[in-house]
């Protein structure tokens, strides 16, 4: 090998580490690469560590059993209905175009839509999947599908949908609600994490989980794009299912 090759692959070489380190930065550290196959590795920090020990004690009990570490060990569905699911014409094109990756969006509209919810450990991704099930009238069961998975610092929640796309996410408790809101969206390709501009994401999510009584629970979900305005919202009550 003359020293043209060699000065040429060592330029390659540093050029490719230093392309992977810029797109890697804003998100590390975030999911191990390793799977995780047991419940006790998937769940090694729990929604308790996340929230806070004052604001995980003021929550309600229901809601602290729905999200204790572990409680998705075993298979849980709940039943209800969407009250209402709706979304705007640029929503509307987004979810269609989402279908591709595995229909992270609900792609229609209705009021009172029933649901089943059924939560349920995801080894392949080593965190706690959620597949919500849609019986929108006049269509196919529509399956939406994501998993929370703790990022390794123990400091964020991302909510990893198809495709490699997914949501870093902050948990905090108010008023005795528990709340997530998206701090930022990425695409993850190769080993390389990818931090998507607020342009081309759905706008900031936020959900509300409140307790209802009597096993009932509240579920509402907000984005708002910061130019296109409110792109999706949902709100619907569930319990668990006998």
């Amino acid at each position: 090998m003359n020293a043209c090759s060699v000065a040429q692959r060592v330029f390659e070489q540093g050029f490719i580490a230093s392309w992977r380190q810029c797109f890697r930065r804003d998100l590390s550290p975030i999911v191990s690469q390793t799977p995780r196959r047991k419940s006790a590795k998937i769940h090694g920090h729990d929604f308790a560590a996340l929230v806070g020990p004052e604001g995980w004690r003021r929550l309600p009990t229901l809601i602290r059993a729905r999200f204790a570490c572990g409680s998705a060990a075993s298979d849980v569905t709940y039943a209800g209905s969407m009250q209402s699911v709706r979304c705007s014409r640029a929503g509307y094109l987004l979810a269609q175009l989402c279908r591709l990756v595995g229909t992270p969006l609900a792609p229609f509209e209705g009021r009172d839509v029933p649901i089943e919810v059924r939560v349920h450990d995801d080894p392949q991704k080593g965190g706690i999947a959620w597949d919500r099930i849609y019986f929108f009238p006049g269509h196919a069961p529509v399956t939406v599908t994501s998993t929370k998975v703790f990022a390794d610092d123990g400091a964020m929640l991302l909510e990893c949908v198809g495709g490699g796309f997914g949501m870093r996410l902050s948990v905090f408790e108010q008023d005795r609600k528990l709340h997530f809101v998206s701090q930022s969206y990425f695409w993850r390709f190769a080993g390389i994490s990818i931090r998507l501009p607020d342009w081309l994401t759905p706008g900031m999510a936020h959900v509300i989980h409140s307790d209802l009584g009597e096993g009932w629970f509240r579920f509402e979900m907000t984005m708002q794009h910061r130019l296109l305005g409110e792109t999706f919202y949902q709100d619907g009550t569930f319990k668990e299912k006998e």
